[in-house]
């Protein structure tokens, strides 16, 4: 599995267990590329990544926030 979709997994794994609530801030990319010891092209491919999957929107200058309603099942990837 690749870098950004390991990070995907993680985040993911806490929007699904209700650690991030729906409508709550994702920690930026610079933070996430600091916090996984990535580059930020990794840490904002896995954040492009959850948007993708419905997870988390973008929201322009201020930032990504989980999905109000986040989808109800995953793919498994």
């Amino acid at each position: 599995m690749s870098n950004y979709r390991a990070i995907a997994a993680r985040i993911a794994g806490e929007i699904v267990s209700r650690a991030l609530a729906p409508g709550a801030k994702v920690i930026s990319v610079r933070s996430l590329a600091a916090r996984e010891g990535v580059s930020a092209p990794t840490a904002l491919a896995a954040l492009r990544a959850l948007e993708a999957e419905g997870l988390i929107v973008a929201r322009p200058r201020s930032g990504w926030y989980v999905a109000k309603q986040p989808p109800t099942c995953l793919e498994a990837t």
